[in-house]
């Protein structure tokens, strides 16, 4: 009976994963093909040159760096000025098939608006770039490899140096980050060489009604926000908080509520993709959990309690909690098949591809 469900599970997992590579997003400005070459070109350039900050110490490399699987390895990342951001940075592998892009804000449903923020924010000021448009695009026009390839990118506009064309080519270039060649993936393609014993078992437990991970995680990109645009269903609250168990998020950070303004979504914030996610810690939307074996715990409880602090409170029985999060039994042997499966998402890959690297630190641009 056990190899029947692991084979039923492999033959479900390979037709999502099939069902949705068919569906892969295009670029919508379907530029042609040599100036879309263009555009990635300055946009792999553009996305790791730290001019495009204020005072030329960030750019949008430093919070999604490749060597962490395009995060950061902070709980939450920094601004150009040294203050801390609200949330931590989540992985761009991949990005390309989400729907929102944004950890508590669904108005951001495109890779274009999601630049905003880090752009033009003014409190906190990631980059700094509003008030100092002039001074940042003049350094960049002063640049002959991007007067070069600017003038290809973007033919018969006057002053293509501009902030629409920086984002536009910054998200043709985020559109490229594409992973699937982890062991999972090879797995479901019929390579079962990398595939434990031990993590073919953490996959059952993942796709089983009794700990119903997928129920949120949804292969292959491990997050529904790439298969349904049903705010309610991508934006959760897991019970990670509770304050003095009032039903309440840390008042600086209430999740999608602060957009909505509805009490109901206190708390709620976007189910990230599991991608990769060996590589990706800190966890959850601020970074307050630090391994994969205490996120597991978190939901094996239905909620994390608190003890003492500020944030002191019972998770587990916050009111506002998404129903799928219930808690489970998990011994301490599958817990390790779970998290085996669970490295099985890590494509190595990423770490190493050139045309994924900071290509001012590439040996041809020494």
């Amino acid at each position: 009976m056990g190899k029947k469900i692991s084979v039923f599970l492999a033959v479900a997992a390979m037709f999502t994963f099939f069902l949705l590579l068919t569906k892969k997003k295009e670029d919508p400005k379907n530029y042609p093909a040599g100036q879309e070459k263009a555009m990635i070109e300055i946009g792999h350039h553009l996305f790791f040159d730290n001019r495009i900050s204020f005072n030329n110490t960030k750019s949008c490399g430093s919070c999604h760096d490749p060597k962490f699987a395009f995060t950061d390895g902070y709980r939450r990342s920094v601004t150009a000025n040294g203050e801390s951001l609200k949330h931590n940075a989540p992985s761009l592998v991949n990005i390309q098939y989400q729907n929102y892009f944004d950890w508590a804000n669904p108005t951001v449903s495109s890779l274009e608006k999601q630049q905003e923020r880090p752009l033009f924010n003014d409190h906190p000021a990631e980059l700094g770039v509003k008030g100092n448009e002039r001074i940042i695009l003049q350094r960049l026009k002063a640049d002959t490899f991007y007067q070069r390839l600017f003038a290809v990118a973007f033919p018969g506009i006057d002053e293509p140096f501009n902030f629409n064309t920086i984002v536009n080519s910054i998200s043709a270039f985020e559109r490229t980050l594409l992973s699937f060649n982890s062991p999972y993936d090879k797995f479901i393609n019929g390579d079962t060489a990398l595939f434990t014993v031990s993590a073919r078992a953490g996959m059952g437990l993942f796709f089983s009604g009794r700990l119903n991970c997928a129920a949120c995680h949804q292969g292959p990109q491990f997050t529904l926000s790439t298969t349904i645009k049903n705010i309610d269903s991508i934006y959760i609250n897991t019970g990670l908080y509770n304050i003095r168990n009032n039903n309440r998020y840390p008042g600086d950070d209430i999740g999608l509520a602060a957009i909505t303004n509805r009490e109901d979504d206190n708390g709620k914030f976007k189910i990230p993709s599991l991608r990769n996610v060996a590589l990706t810690a800190p966890y959850m939307h601020d970074g307050s959990i630090n391994t994969l074996d205490e996120v597991i715990e978190g939901y094996v409880n239905g909620g994390r309690m608190i003890a003492k602090g500020p944030v002191a409170g019972d998770g587990r029985i916050n009111k506002l909690k998404d129903k799928r999060i219930r808690g489970f039994i998990l011994s301490d042997l599958e817990k390790k098949q779970l998290i085996d499966f669970l490295y099985q998402l890590t494509d190595s890959s990423v770490l190493k591809n050139p045309a994924f690297q900071n290509p001012f630190n590439l040996p041809a641009n020494n």
